[in-house]
């Protein structure tokens, strides 16, 4: 892949980058800097990627991986309380919805959040996930149970 199609598909994709890391951190200033390190990685081994549609779903595999790296470094502190629960981040993009997603088991926020924030389809989250297709199914399904009883229980709604 040459550069200046790099720069482009980066350019397409860094806002998609983004929301997989603050999926997986919940925190913006983490999330900036696993999207900087997965750049820089594909950057460095961009010569891997030969078919421009798989260039998302190998970023965003790129992009998990970093995040998931920083999360394993974060600082504990007394009380097993990381530094990120002290700080309250301001989010550019808030909205409801977001917040309950936060709320979900991360297995489950992190199918969801591929499938309709990024819209990548069944096959393409298993390989981003490094999980089996089945497995992406069955927490879809279960991510989609969780985040309708989140909501309703927020609505004051007891039943489903």
């Amino acid at each position: 892949m040459e550069i200046r199609k790099f720069c482009e598909c980066i350019n397409k994709y860094r806002d998609n980058l983004y929301i997989m890391a603050f999926a997986i951190l919940k925190n913006e200033t983490d999330a900036e800097d696993a999207v900087s390190n997965a750049i820089l990685k594909a950057y460095e081994n961009m010569g891997q990627i030969r078919f421009f549609h798989k260039f998302k779903p190998w970023m965003l595999t790129i992009t998990k991986n970093e995040a998931l790296k920083i999360k394993k470094k974060r600082l504990i502190l007394p009380g097993d309380e990381t530094v990120e629960t002290l700080l309250k981040p301001v989010l550019a993009h808030y909205d409801e919805l977001w917040d309950v997603l936060q709320g979900m088991k991360e297995e489950y926020r992190l199918v969801v959040v591929l499938f309709y924030y990024e819209e990548l389809s069944i096959r393409d989250i298993a390989d981003v996930l490094n999980i089996p297709i089945g497995t992406v199914k069955s927490r879809l399904n279960r991510g989609k149970r969780e985040l309708r009883e989140l909501l309703e229980r927020g609505n004051g709604n007891e039943k489903i």
